[in-house]
């Protein structure tokens, strides 16, 4: 059964405020230390971000999720109304890597979290390791 999971929030509150240079670039990053094995339809919440925000850029970084001889887990990253809108299909969990987002620039409609979604199952699904999410965004105002 699919689990939704809260990430830590390794930078800011759950809607990053506009501080300092508000047009400037901004970074909010999660990071999620598993507990359980991943399966199929998993969501880990990422950060928040404000409507009107503009997403430039995802950055996915994950241990060996899947332990198996023949790994199959592939992870999508995007916000909630589109999950896949940033990384769709990403293998960066089968071996542990780095992934980053191949999408357009992408302005959110809505308050929104940047999630990661468990898009295929692991074959053998890890209990312990570790997913971190940063999304690179430009606020509202800039």
């Amino acid at each position: 059964m699919a689990t939704t999971y809260k990430a830590a929030r390794a930078h800011g509150p759950a809607v990053p405020p506009g501080v300092g240079d508000g047009q400037a670039l901004k970074a909010a990053s999660v990071v999620f230390d598993l507990g359980a094995a991943l399966v199929v339809n998993d969501v880990i919440e990422g950060p928040t971000l404000q409507r009107g925000s503009t997403v430039l850029d995802v950055i996915l970084v994950a241990t060996d999720l899947d332990t198996g001889g023949s790994p199959a887990i592939a992870l999508d990253v995007g916000p909630t109304s589109n999950p896949d809108a940033f990384i769709d299909g990403s293998t960066v969990g089968q071996a542990g890597g780095v992934a980053r987002g191949a999408s357009a620039p992408v302005t959110l409609t809505g308050n929104e979290p940047i999630n990661v979604t468990v898009a295929t199952g692991p074959a053998t699904g890890a209990t312990t390791g570790k997913i971190s999410l940063t999304v690179l965004f430009l606020p509202p105002n800039s």
